[in-house]
C-alpha cells in the first residue's frame, strides 16, 4: 500500500473560519485513511512534515471550457490536433493552478477523459458535459444570419462545444447521446448570451418547457443533472420548474427567483472571471462598445444577485467560464474578485465543498476527512487570513496531490 503522512499541518477543514494546527494526514492508497490532532502510526509512509504550512482540499473549477484556441467558441474551423494540444496545456495549468477537479460546461469529451485517466496527458479529475445543447438561435448557435451550414458542410453551431437541436424528441435524443458518449452532466443554454447573442433576436429564454423537462428527464434516468446556461429571470425560473440542478450565471434575475432557486434546492455558478477578462482585453479582441457595455452592466447586476443567493442560502459554486490558453491565467482570479462579496472562508467553501455536492461527490472531494480523495495543496501563508496567497501558485503552492499521487513538490525535492 502507498501511504503518505502529512504532519505538522495547519489544516483547513470545511466550514472552519481558522486552520486546525497540528493536524496529522493520512493518506493510503489515493485517500485520506486518518485525520488526527495527534500523532498516526504508519511506520511504512513517506513522511511529509509540513513545517506549519496549510494543508488544504484542491480547488474546484465547476465552469471550465478547455477547447478554447482564442476568446471565442466559434471554433469549428481550428484544426483539431491543435484543439487536441491547447485543452492538454488547460488541463496541466489548471492543476499547476491548484485546480485538482474541473466541470467541464461543453466542449471536453470521452477521449480528452480517457488520456487523462491513461495519464498520456496531466491534468484534474475531469467532468465533462460532451457537446452543449443548443435551439435554432440559441446561445451556442453561433451562426450569422447569412450562414447556413458549417465548413464540413452540415447545419451545425460553428462550434465544437455545443449541438442544436430542436423539439422534445431530438432534445431527448441529443441528451441520449451525450449520456452514452459518457457526459457526466448534461449542459444546455437557457437563454441567449452577453458576448455572443444571436444576431437574430438575443432571446430571454431557450427550450420549451416540454423540452427542459426531457433533458431533465433523462439525465435523471442516468443519475445525474442538468447544468443551464441562463441568464435571465424567465430563464431561471423555467430551468428551476423543469427539475434544472445547476443554475450558471444568471446575472440578470431578481430577488424572488433568488429566493426560488433556495426553494428548489438548486445550485448557482457565477463566473465573474469571465466577463472581467473579456472587459479587460476588448481593445485587443476588438470587442464593440455596445458589448463592452453590457458586460459592465451584467457584472454589476451579478454581484446584486450573489448577495441575494448567500441571503437566501442558495449553495453558491465557483466557476470560471474563461476560453482559450491566454484567458485561463486569470482563472485563480475568480477567488480574488469575489473578496468584495464574501469571506476568504466562504469563498474557500465555494471551490471545494459546495463543488464538491455541486458534482454529486459530497464527502469525496473537496474536503479533508477520511475516506474522502486525497485530492491536496500544501500552501506558504493562511488563505483564510489572505485569499490572495493563493493568487502566486509559483510562489506559495509548494505541493499538489491529485488521488494520493504527488503532482508538484516543492517541500522533499
Amino acid at each position: 500500500m502507498s501511504q503518505t503522512l502529512f504532519a505538522n499541518a495547519h489544516v483547513l477543514l470545511d466550514g472552519a473560519a481558522r486552520l486546525q494546527p497540528g493536524t496529522t494526514v493520512l493518506v493510503e492508497d489515493g485517500r485520506i485513511a486518518a485525520v488526527s490532532q495527534g500523532s498516526i502510526a504508519a511506520p511504512d509512509a513517506r513522511v511529509v512534515d509540513l513545517g506549519g504550512r496549510t494543508l488544504m482540499p484542491g480547488l474546484i473549477d465547476a465552469h471550465a471550457h478547455i477547447t478554447g484556441l482564442s476568446l471565442t467558441p466559434k471554433n469549428i474551423a481550428y484544426p483539431q490536433a491543435e484543439i487536441a494540444i491547447a485543452s492538454a496545456n488547460y488541463l496541466r495549468n489548471c492543476l499547476m493552478d491548484g485546480y485538482t477537479t474541473i466541470r467541464e460546461a461543453g466542449g471536453a469529451d470521452h477521449a480528452t477523459a480517457h488520456l487523462l485517466a491513461e495519464g498520456h496527458i496531466v491534468g484534474p479529475r475531469l467532468y465533462y458535459s460532451g457537446k452543449a445543447l443548443t435551439q435554432t438561435g440559441g446561445g451556442a448557435d453561433f451562426r450569422k444570419p447569412d450562414e447556413e451550414i458549417d465548413p464540413c458542410g452540415h447545419v451545425g453551431p460553428f462550434s465544437n462545444m455545443s449541438t442544436i437541436a430542436d423539439g422534445v424528441d431530438a432534445v431527448r435524443r441529443a441528451a441520449r447521446e451525450e449520456l452514452r458518449k459518457g457526459a457526466t452532466q448534461i449542459k444546455l443554454f437557457a437563454s441567449g448570451g452577453v458576448v455572443f447573442p444571436a444576431e437574430g433576436h438575443a432571446t430571454r429564454y431557450e427550450y420549451s418547457n416540454e423540452e427542459l423537462r426531457a433533458v431533465v428527464e433523462e439525465a435523471e434516468a442516468r443519475g445525474t443533472y442538468v447544468m443551464a446556461h441562463v441568464y435571465t429571470d424567465e430563464g431561471v425560473r423555467r430551468c428551476l420548474k423543469a427539475g434544472v440542478r445547476s443554475i450558471e450565471h444568471a446575472n440578470f434575475v431578481n430577488e424572488e427567483t433568488v429566493a426560488m432557486m433556495a426553494g428548489h434546492g438548486a445550485f448557482y455558478v457565477p463566473t465573474f472571471i469571465s466577463l472581467v477578462q473579456r472587459v479587460e482585453s476588448a481593445a485587443e479582441t476588438h470587442l464593440p462598445d455596445a458589448i463592452v457595455h453590457n458586460l459592465e452592466s451584467t457584472i454589476a447586476r451579478g454581484k446584486q444577485v450573489y448577495r441575494w443567493a448567500r441571503k437566501h442560502g442558495v449553495p453558491v459554486g465557483l466557476g470560471t467560464d474563461l476560453w482559450g490558453p491566454e484567458a485561463q491565467k486569470c482563472q485563480l482570479r475568480e477567488l480574488e474578485l469575489r473578496l468584495e462579496l464574501d469571506s476568504p472562508a466562504e469563498i474557500l467553501r465555494s471551490a471545494t465543498a459546495i463543488n464538491a455536492e455541486l458534482l454529486m461527490e459530497k464527502g469525496q472531494l473537496g474536503t479533508i476527512t477520511p475516506g474522502a480523495h486525497a485530492d491536496l495543496l500544501v500552501v506558504e501563508g493562511d488563505p483564510l487570513a489572505d485569499l490572495r496567497v493563493l493568487l502566486d501558485p509559483q510562489k506559495n503552492l509548494k505541493l499538489i496531490m491529485k488521488a494520493g499521487a504527488i503532482c508538484k513538490d516543492e517541500l522533499t525535492a
